[in-house]
């Protein structure tokens, strides 16, 4: 049987399960009430447990193992995670002081931060990601990759992830930034997936640059901090004064920078194999 069907049917059924839970829609339905933050994070950890528990019934399908896709929390993928999530936290603190620079304004420290809301904004990003990782690399990657080799998968993917990042309540410039940077994000994120074969670096540094831009220096309005509480820096001047194109620019940068650099990192273990072979 091809392998590009079954990816196609994970994603759809991911898909319906992304629009359920993490876009709010059965908050309605939950018998009990919760803080918005920790509904929203209910409701994301359920997306996350469903979708390991829906990876893992595909590779029972296919008599695989979590194990052959990299999903194990084994040493190498904690070593993984760790050196993804310092890169993640470096990279986008860069972006972080390049958005300061090219929009024209200073990050503050946020008065009424508290060390607990850093803590459950990691926890959060990290079962958020996992998710994720979980709906668009591992499973689809692979079986996209088996079909139509490993350029076209993570093409593939990039479409997928940017047409998935649409949103009706947004139009203009913010529409094109919300569906672009995450489809530049993508194509770095695949290529670490498939060159370790493991979820932890992607996870990794998907976490760490998460924590960066939510946690630590926090571009959001306030009425979006309600799911993942403010952040510890918040910009000197308000939003709707600074330009949306220098403040997006430095993502567009650094995804397309890292891209080159991982593409090189994996083009150059690739001919050492090769070589190794001959």
């Amino acid at each position: 049987m091809k392998q590009y069907p079954k990816a196609i049917f994970f994603l759809v059924l991911l898909t319906i399960l992304d629009f359920l839970l993490r876009k709010g829609i059965v908050a309605f339905l939950i018998p009990f009430e919760l803080p918005p933050g920790f509904m929203f994070a209910f409701l994301f950890a359920v997306f996350s447990l469903l979708a390991w528990l829906i990876t893992k019934g595909f590779c029972q399908f296919d008599n695989l193992k979590m194990q052959d896709l990299g999903i194990t929390f084994n040493t190498k993928n904690s070593f993984d995670f760790s050196a993804g999530f310092s890169l993640g936290i470096l990279l986008w603190g860069i972006v972080a002081l390049l958005q300061a620079v090219m929009a024209g304004f200073s990050w503050t420290l946020r008065p009424d931060f508290i060390i607990a809301d850093l803590i459950f904004g990691l926890i959060f990003i990290f079962i958020a990601d996992l998710g994720t990782e979980l709906f668009t690399r591992g499973y689809p990657l692979t079986k996209f990759e088996k079909s139509f080799g490993a350029r076209t998968a993570i093409i593939i993917m990039v479409f997928f992830v940017g047409f998935k990042s649409f949103s009706f309540n947004l139009g203009g410039e913010l529409l094109l930034y919300t569906m672009l940077i995450p489809a530049l994000h993508t194509i770095f994120f695949s290529m670490i997936y498939l060159k370790t074969r493991r979820l932890g670096g992607a996870l990794g540094v998907h976490t760490g640059a998460n924590l960066v831009t939510i946690s630590i220096f926090d571009l959001r309005p306030e009425e979006q901090a309600e799911s993942i509480p403010a952040g510890i820096f918040q910009p000197s001047a308000e939003l709707d004064s600074l330009s949306l194109s220098m403040l997006q620019l430095p993502y567009i940068i650094m995804a397309i920078l890292f891209s080159v650099a991982v593409f090189y990192w994996w083009k150059g273990r690739s001919i050492k194999r090769i070589k190794s072979e001959k």
